[in-house]
């Protein structure tokens, strides 16, 4: 039973930092095709493309801080991810599959947008 629960909570936190966030992706009225790959594969990560864009009024070299910082935050992203398990003593091993994915989610992600294409703004 408590194997199944923190898997369930581990789906649930995939589908926070993937499933939501593409579906408010899906949701955006204005089409951007300049991230259409990244765009699908790490959602969360455009929208923080998307808020830092606009809060740095479109600076490149802040927007690209902007994701390296976020980098770091992800580490403490896979901990919050971790800590039911530590919690009720599970063994890691049982989950492997699911936080490896989850792990380099969290670590590829942010990479990806280092590197972007100029913005174009009106």
């Amino acid at each position: 039973m408590q194997t199944k629960l923190i898997n369930g909570w581990l789906y649930l936190y995939l589908s926070c930092i993937y499933f939501l966030p593409l579906i408010s992706i899906i949701r955006i009225k204005v089409p951007d095709n300049r991230f259409l790959l990244r765009k699908m594969l790490f959602p969360l990560e455009y929208i923080i493309q998307i808020k830092l864009e606009h809060t740095t009024n479109y600076s490149r070299s802040a927007t690209r801080l902007g994701h390296i910082l976020v980098w770091f935050f992800s580490l403490f992203g896979l901990m919050v991810a971790t800590v039911p398990m530590y919690i009720f003593n599970e063994p890691y091993e049982k989950h492997t599959a699911i936080l490896l994915f989850i792990t380099y989610y969290l670590m590829i992600a942010p990479i990806s947008f280092w590197f972007q294409p100029k913005t174009y703004h009106s």
